[in-house]
């Protein structure tokens, strides 16, 4: 009697309740099931994920390869592993993973199922070879029982109705992701004529009910596509022909396989040494050596390469994870260039890793790609046991396919920086929160502000259409694009002054001798090689009264020179600087400026007054010099500023009685002067108890002193409501806003009228005016002046540096004249920074003077209040240093896509304006203000534009995106973006070129808010290159900036004025 081989039957519900991992011994255990495809949209797993089951439960599994008689009866599995992931939240997820070729129940032998003995022989089984295609009739008999690719391409050249059925044998290239639509999945395959791999068509099925052919189709082999019924894709800009599949009776494989011949150590040479990698696919065959993170898809192959599937929406690490040992064979991935500067992910001890410092590429899986896995690891290692997390507290960035590698690796360098910057300010929940959460939980975004820095930096497309993709894969590819690497640095503000001081100490050129006695030197970003360095702080008032940026590394002093004033609402929290430029007044004076509305606000801390039932509203009617006050039992002097206020009658405590009042800021309470602007109102929040009213009936002046209030911005004293804007966590900043009473609604105009006619600022032409002059004097009434410093000098006296007075010469802002303001005693006072030649002033009460020889100048006294107003004339962006060039060399040549290039060249023709406002949160466009998926993070206006332009060598298609649509090309300044925004808000701007919609049209749609007179002009366009390898008749740009083309700018460029 022949003896046939035993196994022991296990049910799932053993496993499950077993909670361990196991690989049993080959050819011992055996499970009993059948296989399941999902297909229909399913809570618990996604739309096709494999399960395996038997009559006690259901898990997912891994199957090496794919046959359709698989998930027909019942099946055994002889080798296997049996799996448990454990999850963030604490759950266990298991699965199964199948080694070996599927075997079958013997037909007959169905009673085991029903048989309650756990033993089971070998030749209940029988194995079942691959089933592939052998009809040769349709080879032989008739040519036309068979097509190609070839033969389908003319077909649907000639055919002027519905194309026939066909057979078509083919050879697959590429195989798309599942598509999830609201409805069904879709997914396309790209075909290769079989001996003749440069002719290609596109196929695309669309439908739940073509899962199981997904799942059938594997790259690089040959199949018979039986009596298909294909019809033409209409889309005319495909570089290639594209059939959407209505029926098809079944695919067969042909037995016949396309040799990829993958050679690693020819590779390695490639990424070490080759830029070509970035915009080219390729195939690869290797076996996991390390995994840096499951949940982020990261791993190394071989121990020499990085993996990354976190935009490969196919690898679900939830459900199925990869693991150690595991032979993978991926095609059409990408290579990126990669470097990392320092050990992030502290791997260098590991055995199985390479020198990260070493390595000069990743693969990169994308939407085009496919994963295999080839062969399963025979043992369980120790790490299997769940989701192994090296890197694990940022392995929240897989939510969704938020981030590719790169962008991880930049929020994993910040992250530490912001750490060491701020220790124990932010909890790492709040940082490193889901960037994408589900749609049911969209409001959790504001605590994830990551995604919304690196919205911040990246220029990417949030509108971006797959399938087109797909068909311009050979082209180009959005992970290629998306994955450059960002340069930008966050580094602690000690890291940056000790780069400054450096620069200010080796280089000669802040001598005396070059620079005068000032040595005054304003050195922009791109000359100090700081471009890629964006400062981050707490913008906060210093012990003097001026504005500082710091951090718990250092501090650094700076100004802002913007129109947009600081408000009490910007102070204390943490802002990002991209652009500001160096100032070096003296060896130990150096500053930086920069401009509010050019920055962004990373966190804005809570500041609820704790005074709410003691609250007075005024206006700030004039700001007196900050006094130093010098002691002898202290080195440092003591700061004491005044403040001129008007109040208005509202709910307050104070006593006003037309009289002169006043407050004093000493100690602490000066910081919040920065905040302080003449004309603007506040309100002030106090504790009665600690307040004190000084009263002088001689002068009748009333001096207020608290020991302690608060003080808030007001930018709107009879609506309740007002623009606001947020940080990066997604809280709301906003001025104070309040309802007036009709009785001080009228004291708030009277106060607003007022200040403006004693606020009358005169120019320098106005101040040489003799006749003004005489009146003046008679009246001995101070004046307000507006102008350009000139120059800056410092003067001397004879009894020595306490008596040192400043010189300042202002020109007007419209003319040639030129006065000097003389500030005596400076040591007294706090002199503001920022005071350099180009920048624009205000001095307000200063006192027109006539010399013995009849010169016209003016005296600042004891009450003259300086401020800067807005920026420099002449103020160059670091660009504006760049040499020019052509587009034909950005055409041929193979410059750096990192680079930025000056072009001066003519916008010809606008293709496309776009400009509508999207979700803060999900970036859906808003309709009849409300997100479509019930956001309420607010919204913000999203700009894009592409249009032509031409140097005389080539021409370019520029794609430009926020502010430089609206401010540079549209030229929307600031008083009609508001009205701008107002219309877009009630319906999106979109225009789209064609014969009849020309240029002419945008002029006449946009007329009332620009003044331009034709958008196609000459420009200076500063830009950068799309894509290292161009489409063989077109070069794509990014724009960066664009600026208007003129004698005066040129020849100022020239001279380097």
């Amino acid at each position: 009697m022949t003896q046939y081989p035993r196994y022991h039957r296990w049910f799932l519900s053993e496993l499950i309740m077993n909670k361990r991992c196991i690989t049993p011994l080959a050819n011992t255990i055996v499970l009993l099931g059948t296989l399941q495809l999902i297909t229909k949209d399913n809570t618990k797993y996604p739309k096709g994920t494999i399960l395996f089951e038997d009559e006690t439960g259901k898990v997912p599994c891994l199957l090496i390869g794919y046959e359709k008689d698989w998930f027909i009866g019942t099946i055994a599995l002889l080798s296997w592993s049996f799996l448990i992931n454990k999850q963030q939240t604490g759950k266990e997820v298991c699965h199964l993973e199948v080694h070996s070729e599927i075997f079958f129940l013997r037909v007959g032998v169905s009673e085991v199922l029903r048989s309650k003995k756990l033993t089971l022989y070998s030749n209940f089984l029988e194995k079942r070879n691959r089933s592939y295609f052998l009809d040769r009739n349709l080879f032989q008999q008739s040519k036309s029982l068979v097509t190609t690719a070839d033969m389908l391409i003319n077909l649907s050249r000639n055919s002027t109705e519905f194309l026939p059925n066909v057979n078509l044998i083919a050879m697959v290239n590429m195989k798309s992701v599942l598509y999830q639509s609201e409805d069904e999945i879709a997914f396309i395959v790209t075909l290769n004529e079989v001996h003749d791999p440069r002719s290609f068509i596109h196929i695309i099925f669309n439908g739940d009910h073509f899962i199981e052919y997904y799942k059938i189709i594997m790259v690089g082999e040959i199949y018979i596509f039986k009596n298909m019924k294909p019809r033409s894709f209409n889309e005319k800009t495909l570089q290639s022909a594209a059939f959407e599949i209505s029926s098809i009776d079944s695919i067969e494989y042909s037995n016949r396989k396309l040799a990829i011949a993958y050679n690693s150590s020819n590779l390695a040479e490639q990424t070490q040494n080759s830029i070509d990698l970035t915009y080219s696919c390729f195939g690869y065959e290797g076996i996991i050596t390390c995994i840096i993170d499951n949940a982020l898809g990261l791993f190394v192959l071989d121990s020499e390469y990085i993996l990354h599937l976190g935009k490969y929406p196919e690898y679900n690490p939830s459900i199925t994870p990869y693991r150690l040992g595991m032979k993978l064979l991926l095609h059409n991935i990408h290579a990126i260039k990669f470097s990392m500067d320092k050990d992030i992910w502290k791997l260098d001890n590991h055995k199985y890793c390479p020198d990260f410092r070493n390595v000069k590429a990743i693969f990169a899986a994308c939407h085009c790609s496919t994963i295999q896995v080839i062969r399963f690891p025979s043992e369980i290692f120790e790490p299997d046991s769940g989701l192994q997390k090296i890197i694990g507290k940022f392995s929240n960035f897989r939510n969704n396919n938020s981030f590719t590698l790169l962008e991880l690796i930049w929020v994993q360098k910040v992250y530490y920086d912001i750490t060491k910057k701020f220790p124990n300010e932010f909890e790492d929940q709040t940082l490193l929160s889901d960037p994408r959460p589900s749609k049911s939980d969209y409001k959790k975004v504001e605590n994830c502000p990551f995604s919304r820095l690196l919205r911040t930096y990246r220029i990417t497309n949030h509108f971006k259409d797959l399938a087109r993709e797909y068909f311009n894969h050979k082209i180009s590819c959005h992970i290629t694009e998306d994955n450059q690497e960002i340069d930008i640095r966050l580094p602690p503000i000690s890291e940056v002054l000790q780069f400054i001081n450096e620069l200010v100490t080796t280089q000669q050129r802040f001598s005396s001798e070059i620079y005068g006695e000032a040595q005054l030197k304003v050195i922009s970003q791109f000359e100090a090689k700081l471009e890629k360095t964006h400062l981050m702080g707490v913008l906060e008032g210093s012990l003097d009264g001026t504005l500082q940026l710091k951090d718990q590394t250092g501090k650094v002093s700076v100004i802002n020179i913007s129109f947009e004033k600081i408000q009490t609402h910007h102070l204390n929290n943490v802002w990002i600087i991209p652009e500001y430029e160096l100032v070096v007044e003296q060896p130990n004076k150096i500053y930086l400026r920069f401009a509010i509305e050019k920055c962004f606000c990373f966190y804005a801390k809570s500041h609820d007054p704790q005074f709410h039932s003691n609250q007075s509203i005024f206006q700030v009617r004039h700001i007196f010099p900050t006094k130093l006050k010098y002691s002898s039992d202290s080195l440092t002097p003591k700061m004491n500023c005044k403040l001129q206020i008007e109040i208005i009658e509202y709910q307050s405590d104070l006593i006003s009685n037309n009289a002169l009042t006043f407050i004093n800021l000493s100690n602490d309470f000066i910081k919040i002067l920065p905040a302080m602007h003449i004309g603007l109102f506040y309100v002030l929040s106090f504790d009665k108890s600690k307040f004190e009213q000084i009263v002088n009936s001689k002068e009748r002046l009333i001096t207020l002193k608290f020991d302690d209030f608060a003080t808030a911005n007001i930018i709107n004293l009879q609506f309740d409501d007002s623009s606001t804007f947020k940080d990066l966590f997604g809280h709301v900043i906003q001025p104070k806003i309040l309802k007036l009473n009709e009785s001080s609604k009228i004291t708030f105009k009277n106060l607003k009228t007022a200040f403006l006619m004693e606020d009358k600022q005169l120019n320098v032409q106005e101040i040489l005016n003799e006749n003004l002059i005489n009146s003046l004097n008679e009246m001995n009434k101070p004046v307000s002046l507006k102008g350009l410093i000139v120059s800056k000098e410092i003067q001397h006296t004879n009894v020595g540096q306490s008596k040192a007075s400043l010189l300042l010469k202002i020109q007007d802002i419209q003319g040639d004249e030129i006065v000097d303001i003389y500030i005596s005693n400076i040591s007294k006072y706090v002199i503001p920074i920022g005071l350099i030649p180009g920048q624009i002033i205000i001095l307000r009460k200063v006192e027109p003077k006539k010399s013995f020889l009849g010169n016209i100048y003016c005296y600042a006294s004891e009450i003259t209040h300086i401020s800067l107003h807005g920026y420099p004339k002449a103020i160059r962006s670091f660009h504006q240093d760049l040499d020019n060039t052509i587009l034909i060399d950005l055409f041929e040549n193979r410059m750096s896509i990192q680079s930025i290039f000056r072009v001066p060249c003519r916008i010809n023709t606008i293709y496309e304006i776009i400009m509508q406002f999207v979700c803060e949160a999900c970036e859906r466009i808003i309709e009849n203000n409300f997100c479509p998926n019930g956001c309420n993070l607010g919204q913000r206006l999203y700009s894009s534009s592409k249009f032509k332009i031409s140097d005389g060598t080539c021409n370019a298609t520029v794609t430009a995106r926020g502010d430089i649509v609206i401010r540079e090309l549209l030229c929307i300044g600031n008083d009609s973006y508001e009205k701008i925004c107002n219309q877009i808000g009630k319906s999106r701007f979109f225009y789209e070129w064609n014969i009849f919609n020309d240029n002419c049209y945008i002029k006449k749609s946009l007329s009332d808010f620009t003044s331009l007179k034709d958008i196609r002009r000459d420009v200076i366009l500063f830009c950068k290159k799309k894509n290292m390898e161009q489409s063989p008749s077109i070069l794509e740009l990014n724009a960066i900036k664009i600026a208007e083309k003129s004698s005066i700018f040129e020849l100022e460029r020239k001279l380097n004025l």
